[in-house]
């Protein structure tokens, strides 16, 4: 009669306040989870940040680099699109 009873529980559809509850426990229970990964994470998160490079590198200056000298060079000269060889402005 046990199992009756919860086929039963498990067809019926719940009432407004049940489904609420429901969602509350739900929202909780990730929240709780949330909370839990994100701890565990925050080491992973700091080493991988550590091993990051950093986004200018020594070397690629646009005042280092030789197209940029020549870009500047070639737009003195020239008007607006005439640098570029076989492109019409």
């Amino acid at each position: 009669m046990y199992t009756g009873n919860l086929i039963y529980q498990a067809e019926r559809p719940l009432s407004r306040a049940e489904q609420q509850q429901v969602d509350i426990a739900n929202a909780e229970l990730v929240r709780k989870v949330g909370r839990c990964w994100h701890a565990l994470a925050a080491p992973l998160r700091a080493l991988r940040a550590a091993r990051r490079p950093t986004r200018r590198q020594p070397g690629y200056l646009p005042h280092e680099y030789p197209a940029a000298e020549r870009l500047t060079e070639c737009q003195a000269g020239y008007q607006a699109g005439e640098c570029l060889p076989g492109r019409a402005a």
